[in-house]
């Protein structure tokens, strides 16, 4: 009988619970090679014996098409119609909720704010290597 272990517990928001074991092979073959490929993390998880219940497996692929449906509904210059508010979708222009439009606003400025972070970052490394690239052009 092979052990199995859940693939939602409770821990710290956005940080899945999985096995120690799994999580420092992970983070080990992740620093070794500063890559690591979807597949490779999938085939640890696998080895290590993380699995999920196939109902709710089905129900979030249900919801994640659901939500790419959503996503697909645009306007004519190709803005979303249709945003999430908790677990329901709204048609922005026909919602009277100050509310949840707020609400919505903040996530997405939210989401805004960590991506210009993550933007800043890459832009940095670009510029240490463009850098790098000058100088060994020089030298050469």
């Amino acid at each position: 009988m092979s052990k199995t272990i859940p693939t939602k517990a409770i821990g710290p928001p956005g940080r899945p619970l999985l096995p120690p074991e799994a999580e420092v092979e992970i983070m080990e073959k992740l620093f070794a090679n500063m890559k690591i490929s979807s597949g490779e993390i999938a085939a640890i998880l696998a080895r290590h014996g993380v699995s999920g219940n196939s109902e709710t497996l089905q129900e979030q692929y249900r919801k994640r098409l659901g939500q790419r449906l959503m996503a697909s509904i645009r306007d004519e210059s190709g803005r979303r119609e249709v945003l999430a508010h908790g677990s329901e979708y709204v048609v922005v222009e026909c919602c009277n909720d100050q509310q949840a439009l707020k609400a919505i606003r903040r996530r997405i400025q939210g989401q805004m704010n960590g991506l210009d972070v993550s933007a800043r970052k890459v832009q940095g490394r670009i510029h240490v290597l463009d850098r790098f690239l000058a100088r060994f052009r020089r030298a050469g």
